[in-house]
Parts: structure tokens; C-alpha cells; sequence
């Protein structure tokens, strides 16, 4: 009896288990796929599924996964795979949290999509609406992220990605192309963990990398990437290296992380030191870097051809030091902070040994216009051209229009506003979406003689230190700046410089435009391409363009450029297209364009392909 009770007992305990386990696998999958759908719904997103398995004590798969926006329907994940590990406790507090995740063949789209915004610096431009639920739900995506570093201090989450795309959103303006990671795992080691990746940096040119990140349990740190620079010039690809070697420090009650003293990062022959803090609450990031003792040589032996770009026919004397202060504050957008600072020691271009030509800047020249889509013009910057126009030739109007739209404050800053860029950087965290830019007038001008329109990190890069040169290295008083600038941006078709437009639209000289033209004219500098836009069929200006023409006025009003009283109200503002750009609008009630001059026919002819 003993040894059969035994055995009863020992089967009724098993049915028990099996029982228990089944019970709780029938709560579990409605449990976990509940809680899967509203995390999505938080987020405005909507996730569904082919098939959901669960593997015991606590790992659950997800095949063909998609995830969409409830708004627009946009896609914004799919994966083949996703395997994703809960922690027991989470489980039994009926409230899964993710401890681990695996994710196979997928593809992801981040970012929010663009307003079209220009390099606009126009103060308190009327953009767009705040849009509060995007910011919250991007608040918390970061305060997800925020989480994960302060709260992990022994080993990074269990992580294994193979095959998966990370894209901008489609119709993003955005400064990167994607990234491909053929794979990352996360491996523990005795003393803490390492997490080991490849993949490839996606846009114009790909970019394959390699690298590690590893961490002890006394939370130091070391890093590298590796990756191969594509040769413009062809051949083999150059080899770039980043270390990182630092260690960090978590505050439990303040739930923060952040980096220690003496952190630092190499980049080639370039030392930083790094600074930075991870806070939960906000959540807010900050980070700090310096370099201190640089110089052209040290710079052209670190980065490839590539990445510099035109500066490598830059040549220059003395050294400098970097310094770059970035914080942000989710919870505060308007409390970012931006500061970036060169500190030069005898710095001077050596115009002898520099093939980019920004010495003579203030004589007559003949500017090489760049274009999207790689397209060059020329125009000759002086008297031999009868478009060409002085700075005192162009009616004040029209310059100070353009200055208030493009970079009202050009006429403080040296080449990169820094106020400008803190005020876009709250704009565009409380839109949640790329809405504002902060280029500056200087910029565009090494954007239009030397760099070209690719959005990327590092025509943007190149893009800043080629403002901060022709402000400090190169004499050029504002004045001449802003005249080269009038006399090269595109207007229209085929259309460059202050008097070009005024003929095109007005048929007359920019010395002789009136208020109305003229800030007609500045509304086009943003989108050229695009002027027929802003009039209705008629010709006359549509009304949100009236609006914007009334706003640009405003501001000079506030600058002090223009008299109160000269501005007419938003409805009477109105233009009459009279120039070539009429035969365009109204090509059945003009004359043949074969008795127009060869200017204009060169204008017609790129509009319409010579139809």
C-alpha cells in the first residue's frame, strides 16, 4: 500500500503540474499578445501577426510580424521572425516586460516625416502645429531607451539581430541612408558582457563596418568600429577606426548613467574626451566632447578622402581646439542646449598649398554653381556680366527680405548660429519630426560653389567647417557675402542671382523692385524649383503665400528694416508676372518665344525641354 500510494501520489502530482502548465499557457498567450497590441497602441501603432508561439518558462515567438501607424497606415516594421524572452516576475504580475529579443529578417522605418523644411531661420516662422501626442510617444520610446541604460548595470539585455534593415521613413528629410546589420549578438563573458556586430551603412555609397562594445562589472567600457570607406576615386576602400575606452557611473536614487572622467575616443590620429549623462527622469541626454591641439595634417591622415570631401584641397597654418556641448531635455524641448566652439591658435589659410580657391573671394570671379542631382552652372561674378549686380545695386528690400526668411541673425553670427540651431532643435523635438533647419546663409554659400545638395552627415559636416573658414580665415566682410550669395542662388529655371529673378518675373532690375516683388522673391529662395506653386491660375499670389510674404515683413518691421507703416495688409499683397516667367504661366497668350532673347530662350528651353 505504502509504494502504491506512493506512485498515486506522485501521478496526481504530475497531473497537477501538467494541469498548471496548461492553465497557465491558455492565460499566457491572450496575456502576452495583449500586452504586445497595447505597447503598439500607446505608440499610434498597430501590431498584427501570422502565428504566435509560446516556448517555456517564458520565451515567446512572433512570425511574420508587421507593425503599422494608425495614422496613414505606413509601415512601420515587418520581420520574419521576432523571439522575445519575459522575465518570470513580469509573467506572474500578469504584466510581461521584455527581457530579451531576437529578431530575424526585418525591416524598420524611424524618424517622422518632414514638413519640407528649408534652412529657414526665420524667428518664430509659422511652421506648423506642436503636435503633443507624437512628442509623448517619442518621450516614451526614449524613456524606454533611458531604462535600459541606467537600470542595466551587470550585463547588456540579451539581444541577437540577423538581417535586419533600419531605414529612414519613407519621405524623411533625414541625413542618413539606413543601416543593414548582417548580424549582432550579445555574449556574455565572465567578468560582464560584449556585444559583437556587422553590417553595412546604407545611402549613396555603402559603407561596410564591423566592431564590438564591451562591458565589466565595474561598468568600464571599451569599443571599436571598423569600417571601409569607399574610395571616390575608385579602388581599394580606406579603413577608418573608432575606439572607445572610458568607464561609467550609475547613481541608483537619481537613476542616472554617465560617463566618468578621462573617457575617451579615438578617431585615427584624433583624441577626444567624452562626456555624458543618461537620466530617466525627462528623460534627458547630455553629452560633451573636446579635442584640444588639432591641425590639418593630424586631420588628413585620420579621415579618408570621402569623408572629407572638398577640404582635402584645404590648406591651412596653426592648430585648434574643438569643444561640443549637447544637451537635451525631453520632458523641457525648449530648455536644449547647443554649443559648439573652435578655439583657434595661429590659424591661417595657406593659400599657397590649398587647390579650393577661398582666397580672392573679394575680387571678381567665375563661381562654379552646384545643383541637385550633380548639375553645375557658371556665372561670372562681375561687370563682364550684365546680371552680375552689386550689393548697393539690389534694392534694399529684396536683400533684407532674403536675410529675414533665410538667417535673420546673419549679420551677428559667424558662419553657424548657434541660437538658431538651440531654437530647432525645440522646435523639432516638440513637432517630433524634422521641421526646421539651421543652416545659415554662409553655409549655403559653401553649399552652392563647392559642395553640392547630397544630404548626408558628412556633406553636412563639411558644410559647417567651410562657414566657420570663410567667416574667420577668409576677411570677407558680411556685406560681400551676402552679395556673392544674391548673385549665385537659384530663383527659378535656370535662374541665378537677384537681377536674373527680377527679370524673369518682373522685367525689371533688382535695384528697381518693389516691396511686394520683393518679398515675393524671398519666399521663392527655399524651393525655387517650385515657384508655380505659390501662384493660382490666374497669376495672382495664392493666399498662404500672401501670408508668408506678411510674416517676412513682420520681421523686418521688428528688425528695424522696415518702416510700419510700409507694409500693406496680408490681402493686398500681390505681384504681376510680367517677365519670361508669364510665356511659362500663360503659354497660349503670349507672343512666340523665337522673338524673345537668347536669355530667355535658354530659360524656356530648360523649362520645357524645347517643345
Amino acid at each position: 500500500m505504502p509504494g502504491r500510494a506512493r506512485a498515486v501520489a506522485i501521478l496526481v502530482g504530475l497531473a497537477l503540474i501538467v494541469g498548471g502548465a496548461t492553465l497557465f499557457l491558455v492565460f499566457l498567450k491572450p496575456m502576452v499578445a495583449g500586452r504586445v497590441r497595447a505597447l503598439a497602441r500607446q505608440r499610434g501603432l498597430v501590431a498584427s501577426w501570422q502565428d504566435m508561439r509560446i516556448r517555456l518558462p517564458s520565451r515567446f515567438a512572433f512570425d511574420r510580424l508587421v507593425v503599422t501607424r494608425v495614422a496613414g497606415g505606413d509601415t512601420v516594421m515587418t520581420a520574419a521572425e521576432i523571439e522575445a524572452r519575459a522575465s518570470m516576475g513580469s509573467l506572474l504580475r500578469f504584466r510581461p516586460e521584455i527581457s530579451g529579443l531576437r529578431m530575424s529578417r526585418a525591416e524598420i522605418r524611424i524618424g517622422g516625416r518632414s514638413a519640407s523644411a528649408a534652412d529657414t531661420l526665420l524667428d518664430d516662422a509659422p511652421t506648423g502645429r506642436d503636435d503633443p501626442e507624437r512628442l509623448a510617444r517619442v518621450r516614451r520610446s526614449a524613456s524606454s531607451i533611458a531604462q535600459m541604460l541606467t537600470r542595466s548595470t551587470r550585463s547588456l539585455p540579451g539581444l541577437g539581430f540577423d538581417d535586419v534593415t533600419i531605414r529612414p521613413t519613407a519621405g524623411a528629410d533625414q541625413l542618413w541612408g539606413g543601416v543593414h546589420i548582417a548580424a549582432l549578438e550579445h555574449v556574455p563573458t565572465r567578468d560582464g558582457s560584449r556585444v559583437v556586430f556587422d553590417g553595412t551603412l546604407l545611402g549613396a555609397s555603402e559603407i561596410p563596418f564591423s566592431g564590438s562594445l564591451s562591458r565589466t562589472r565595474d561598468l568600464e567600457v571599451q569599443g571599436r568600429i571598423d569600417l571601409k570607406i569607399p574610395n571616390p576615386d575608385g579602388g581599394t576602400p580606406t579603413p577608418l577606426r573608432l575606439t572607445l575606452d572610458g568607464a561609467l557611473e550609475q547613481n541608483r536614487s537619481q537613476r542616472t548613467l554617465a560617463l566618468r572622467d578621462g573617457a575617451q575616443a579615438h578617431v585615427g590620429e584624433l583624441a577626444f574626451r567624452l562626456g555624458g549623462q543618461v537620466a530617466e527622469r525627462g528623460p534627458r541626454f547630455a553629452f560633451q566632447l573636446a579635442a584640444d591641439d588639432l591641425s590639418e595634417d593630424k586631420v588628413k591622415r585620420s579621415l579618408p578622402p570621402a569623408v572629407l570631401g572638398p577640404l582635402t584641397g584645404l590648406a591651412v597654418r596653426g592648430t585648434w581646439d574643438y569643444r561640443l556641448d549637447v544637451d537635451l531635455d525631453l520632458e523641457h524641448p525648449d530648455s536644449a542646449k547647443f554649443r559648439a566652439d573652435v578655439i583657434p591658435h595661429g590659424l591661417a589659410l595657406d593659400p599657397q598649398r590649398s587647390s579650393l580657391r577661398l582666397a580672392g573671394l573679394d575680387q571678381p570671379f567665375i563661381a562654379a554653381i552646384h545643383l541637385p542631382r550633380d548639375r553645375i552652372v557658371h556665372r561670372d561674378l562681375s561687370p563682364a556680366n550684365p546680371h552680375f549686380r552689386p550689393l548697393d545695386a539690389i534694392t534694399n528690400h529684396l536683400a533684407m527680405a532674403v536675410v529675414t526668411n533665410e538667417d535673420g541673425g546673419f549679420f551677428r553670427h559667424r558662419g553657424f548660429n548657434v541660437g538658431a540651431m538651440q531654437e530647432a532643435i525645440g522646435e523639432n523635438l516638440r513637432s517630433a519630426s524634422f521641421r526646421r533647419g539651421a543652416g545659415t546663409i554662409t553655409m549655403q554659400i559653401g553649399r552652392n560653389l563647392w559642395l553640392g545638395h547630397d544630404r548626408t552627415l558628412a556633406r553636412k559636416g563639411q558644410e559647417v567647417v567651410l562657414a566657420w573658414v570663410l567667416e574667420h580665415l577668409t576677411g570677407l566682410p558680411k556685406e560681400r557675402l551676402l552679395e556673392i550669395y544674391l548673385n549665385i542662388i537659384e530663383w527659378g529655371p535656370d535662374v541665378h542671382g537677384a537681377d536674373e529673378a527680377a527679370h524673369f518675373y518682373f522685367d525689371r532690375d533688382a535695384g528697381d523692385l518693389s516691396l511686394e516683388e520683393s518679398l515675393f522673391l524671398a519666399t521663392l529662395v527655399p524651393s525655387p524649383a517650385r515657384w508655380r506653386n505659390r501662384l493660382d491660375g490666374e497669376g495672382h499670389v495664392r493666399r498662404h503665400i500672401r501670408a508668408q510674404m506678411h510674416f517676412i515683413g513682420r520681421a523686418m518691421i521688428a528688425k528695424g528694416w522696415l518702416a510700419e507703416d510700409a507694409l500693406p495688409p496680408t490681402d493686398e499683397l500681390d505681384v504681376e508676372i510680367r517677365g519670361p516667367a508669364r510665356s511659362i504661366l500663360f503659354p497660349d497668350a503670349d507672343p512666340e518665344v523665337a522673338g524673345a532673347g537668347p536669355w530667355f530662350k535658354r530659360v524656356w528651353t530648360s523649362v520645357t525641354g524645347g517643345r
